[in-house]
């Protein structure tokens, strides 16, 4: 893949910070205050965790001919209270719908996901306790 270029650019300043992401012809807006329209950056970082392994796990299912029908992630994180104040745990609970869909094969995916596939996991800390939940409900 390569290179990933992009730019941040601040859009305003009146009632907290808010930044416009763009990579090519996508954009995300980064925003904190009372009248935020987008994730803070720490709320991205989690999204784009649980976006990295629910897109890993949902392919690996499809590479299996397993048929899901609806995928949730629940993201909770722990943060530690003195700066940097950094996530100190985020757990992920997955909701998976489907037919005859076997709850150990979405944990196997799960685990190859957080060992082997996902790139934001293997970005962040290694310290960093992610742990993991399934729930696999019928179609």
């Amino acid at each position: 893949m390569g290179d990933v270029r992009g730019t941040l650019t601040l859009e305003s300043i009146d009632s907290g910070l808010r930044f416009r992401a763009e990579f090519g012809s996508f954009h995300h807006i980064l925003d904190s205050g009372e009248q935020a329209v987008g994730p803070s950056p720490l709320m991205a970082l989690l999204e784009a965790l649980a976006g990295c392994v629910a897109m890993d796990v949902v392919s690996i299912l499809r590479k299996k001919r397993l048929v899901v029908t609806d995928y949730r992630v629940e993201m909770l994180a722990e943060r530690s209270e003195t700066h940097p104040k950094r996530f100190t745990s985020v757990s992920l609970v997955h909701h998976v719908t489907g037919r005859a869909i076997d709850p150990a094969t979405v944990a196997e995916t799960v685990r190859l996901s957080d060992e082997k596939y996902c790139s934001v996991r293997h970005t962040l800390d290694p310290a960093l306790r992610v742990t993991h939940r399934i729930e696999v409900h019928p179609a």
